[in-house]
């Protein structure tokens, strides 16, 4: 015996007799009957049923059965119900008029004067035809759920193929792909790109001294001091190693100089209060610019990189940047002060 809850069916028919009859006959048959002898109630319950099965005369004063069908559609359009299977009661048994019924948007149809036995068979087609319904939409919307989880699963299996797993920073790829957005962009509106490659100060001998697990917290470190001292439209990544690289759209080699020196100067004050062994972190840092003569983000990174080896020859713990062509210089150093 089926645990599944009896079907609603809601049975319109001005003649009272026969709506004691049909409601007896449905109940019988183990069906929730609601009756009404007009199809204005009859339209106010069935929103709250949701999906349900109705019987309806079709000849009825004021809204009659063809009325109360085209009705009933309408709140389907509306979504103000799943689904209603109707079935038009008539005494019409001309083609013609069967037809007009189903193109008034019937599911089917009983010839008054009718047989029990075929009401309750043309009801409990309706009857599969709910269910069968009701599945699928049960299934759309385990479909809808698995769709959005699996576009969740992506979104975040991407973030992470493009984010440092020890750092939380941007990754090498990620830093490419935005370079190369961006060198697009200044490419066709003029405006100037620098970027900063960053490099740890004497981090093997971190790592050779405290331990791995030290240098691992250094790095972090230093890439949240990148986050909170970048400014809004720099994308700061991790290159590679112990090293970070920044790219600043829409900035000169004088303002990304600047950025870069703020930034060490930064690292050098703030890792004191670390307490992670060693009793301070430095940076040096290599500054390039988009040139005339520089070909791609490649070439641009390289300057940067071959300023920061310069930085690192000419004693660390600071920022040079690429002059032009094979030049560079030192930038002005900032006294190092802890923040308040």
């Amino acid at each position: 015996m089926s645990d599944a809850p009896a079907e609603h069916i809601v049975v319109v028919d001005d003649d009272t007799a026969l709506l004691v009859l049909l409601k007896r006959q449905l109940q019988r048959a183990g069906f929730q009957v609601h009756t009404f002898d007009s199809g204005p109630p009859a339209l106010e319950v069935v929103p709250g049923l949701g999906s349900c099965l109705m019987v309806a005369d079709w000849n009825m004063p004021g809204m009659d059965g063809l009325q109360l069908c085209r009705a009933v559609r309408e709140l389907e359009a509306m979504q103000a119900v799943q689904h209603v299977y109707f079935i038009l009661l008539t005494a019409h048994d001309r083609k013609e008029h069967v037809i007009e019924g189903l193109a008034a948007g019937a599911n089917d149809y009983l010839t008054k004067p009718y047989h029990e036995g075929e009401l309750l068979a043309r009801v409990r087609v309706g009857q599969r035809m709910l269910r069968l319904s009701r599945e699928l939409l049960e299934r759309t919307i385990e479909l809808h759920k698995a769709n959005a989880q699996m576009a969740m699963l992506a979104h975040r299996l991407e973030q992470q193929a493009r984010t440092d797993a020890l750092t939380g920073l941007p990754n090498r790829r990620c830093l490419f792909e935005r370079f190369y957005e961006q060198w697009e962009l200044c490419s066709r509106t003029g405006l100037p790109l620098s970027c900063i490659v960053l490099d740890v100060d004497h981090f093997k001998r971190v790592n050779d001294t405290y331990g791995h697990p030290v240098g691992d917290r250094v790095l972090q470190n230093v890439a949240e001091l990148l986050r909170r001292s970048s400014r809004r439209p720099d994308l700061s990544a991790r290159f590679g190693g112990e090293e970070f690289a920044i790219i600043c759209p829409a900035t000169d080699l004088a303002g990304a100089s600047q950025l870069a020196e703020r930034l060490r100067a930064v690292v050098e004050a703030e890792s004191g209060q670390w307490d992670l062994g060693p009793p301070r972190v430095t940076v040096s840092c290599g500054v390039a610019e988009r040139r005339p003569d520089v070909p791609g983000p490649d070439e641009l990174l390289r300057l940067a990189d071959a300023m920061l080896y310069q930085a690192k020859a000419h004693g660390r713990n600071q920022v040079w940047r690429c002059t032009g062509p094979g030049g560079g210089a030192r930038v002005p150093s900032e006294p190092a002060a802890s923040r308040s």
